[in-house]
């Protein structure tokens, strides 16, 4: 169901613009930016988010959080609605200061009351985010301008996690005064405020003269939603729209066509390393099956043409990933470049006869994403497997299938991924790896494993950032002796933009644009 069902007609805002005169329309057009989406965001409400992309960006536009990622290399955390804050010895208690004189966009005052009003919503409706809001124990309104936030365990990333979408801080007053259509009129502190939104259409913000900041450079963005990958390409090229952003999934305009936007003068194209993983990995809960033997998994690891995948299919738009962690995180161990896999058909075979493998034997189901670009991988490495004598019929699946098959375990290996929302080890470590998680979630479904499990944990735990930095070196050499997948790639994050769109940073974690910086000359 769209989020802004019931919207009366007359407030819906369309594409195209009127403007009174050529030259007024010109104006206009400098001061908004329209923005390429392939379809509605499925909400504008932190409470309850999933990180779905399109909603994500629009309420990091439209709201604030206490804490957030600081541009251009995104690696240390910024106050925003907090200025301050200060971490107990024990890392379980965070006191913030905050920031004087906000007011929300319904013009009501931004407080302390306000955070704990907005994360206690959040942890009571939000599935999504219950491995972390569960650790808040208490959240205590010191003062109008402190909270003190209490974990019932350390947990360093929390900070992290406070940058999210769903931390965002609403307008208690709004939250009041609409009820459960808040999703449809979302209010918070943010740079940009909600206009409007027609279903299948677009979405209007409008710059917040007001905001803490100070105003935004542009006055207005349309999120202009266009399903084809080819139409958004035409409209970046003709001037309709001045970004098509890759939105975290494999591609927003097709990889072919990339090389030939390079060559626009009109055109921009923004690169930069993510940290999304793309994975083949193995039902690591199976007790029996053909790879239940270490050596098999490490067959199939051998039998996948990494350098190949990435420049026949992806034609340099996606890195090679050499471990459980992308080689941009700060927690990377550069060993797992030694130790992983190289492309060698012939040591495959020879792994499976040492397994007691017979590849003849084995009819997989090889299940994937759907979409064109997912289709190819799947065959590319249905064509790997076929040269080590392995048969694998490629399965295209929606997500909420394969998610089920995948929770469920009704599988041998799939193509399955994780694309990290706050930017720590723990984003990709602990859900895939902790064998308590195992079916919680696509994970790698690992089989109970005291040593790694405890290793996990206080990796997760440890307040100290290079021992913490140590222990995930230790997690992902033991994760590698393992071999519970073959890490297949991490996309770049491309954003293409107009040539005159100045002062936009890419984001890796998360994958979202924040337009406050914005603007166009």
């Amino acid at each position: 169901m769209k989020f802004w069902k019931g919207f009366a007609a007359a407030a819906l805002v369309a594409l195209p613009f009127v403007a009174g005169s050529a030259q007024a329309q010109s104006a206009d057009q400098l001061k908004t930016l329209v923005v390429a989406v392939p379809s509605d965001p499925v909400s504008l409400e932190p409470g309850t988010n999933k990180a779905e992309p399109i909603g994500s960006e629009i309420i990091l536009n439209v709201f604030d959080t206490l804490v957030a990622w600081t541009a251009p290399d995104f690696k240390q955390l910024e106050g925003r609605l907090a200025t301050t804050w200060t971490v107990s010895a024990d890392g379980k208690e965070f006191d913030f200061k905050l920031r004087d004189g906000v007011k929300f966009q319904d013009g009501t005052a931004f407080d302390a009351a306000a955070v704990k009003f907005s994360l206690e919503r959040t942890k009571a409706s939000n599935s999504y985010v219950k491995a972390t809001f569960d650790l808040i124990k208490d959240i205590a309104v010191v003062s109008p301008g402190e909270v003190k936030i209490t974990l019932s365990a350390a947990y360093p990333a929390f900070l992290s996690i406070l940058a999210q979408p769903q931390s965002a801080i609403v307008s208690p007053a709004a939250v009041a005064k609409y009820g459960d259509k808040f999703a449809a009129n979302p209010v918070g502190t943010g740079p940009f405020v909600f206009k409007s939104a027609q279903a299948d259409t677009n979405v209007v913000l409008e710059a917040n003269p007001d905001y803490f900041r100070g105003a935004p450079k542009l006055a207005k963005i349309i999120y202009r939603v266009i399903p084809d990958a080819s139409t958004r390409r035409l409209e970046l090229e003709s001037g309709g729209v001045d970004v098509v952003q890759q939105q975290g999934q494999l591609s927003a305009i097709a990889a072919e066509d990339i090389d030939a936007l390079k060559d626009n003068k009109d055109v921009k194209v923004l690169e930069t390393s993510s940290q999304i993983i793309r994975q083949l990995e193995f039902n690591n809960s199976k007790k029996d099956g053909p790879f239940a033997n270490v050596k098999a998994r490490e067959a199939i690891a051998h039998a996948i043409d990494y350098d190949g995948l990435l420049q026949g299919v992806f034609g340099g738009t996606a890195e090679r990933v050499y471990g459980p962690l992308t080689s941009n995180s700060w927690a990377f161990n550069p060993k797992m470049k030694e130790l992983a896999p190289t492309y060698d058909p012939e040591l495959a075979k020879k792994l499976l006869a040492e397994a007691g493998v017979d590849p003849s034997s084995i009819n997989l189901k090889l299940y994937s994403f759907q979409g064109p670009l997912w289709g190819a991988v799947a065959t590319f490495v249905q064509a790997n497997l076929a040269d080590i004598g392995i048969n694998a019929t490629i399965e295209q699946t929606e997500f909420p299938a394969l998610r089920a098959l995948q929770t469920s375990g009704q599988f041998d290996v799939a193509l399955d991924g994780r694309q990290p929302w706050y930017n720590d080890p723990d984003a990709h470590i602990t859900i895939g790896y902790l064998s308590s998680l195992a079916d919680t979630a696509m994970t790698f479904r690992m089989p109970q494993d005291k040593d790694l499990d405890d290793l996990i944990v206080k990796a997760q735990q440890t307040s100290d950032i290079e021992a913490r930095k140590q222990l995930y070196f230790q997690v992902q050499e033991e994760v590698a002796k393992r071999v519970p997948g073959a890490y297949l790639f991490s996309p770049k994050l491309i954003v293409f933009t107009r040539a005159n769109v100045e002062g936009l940073v890419i984001n890796s974690a998360p994958p979202l644009n924040e337009y406050w910086s914005v603007y166009k000359k």
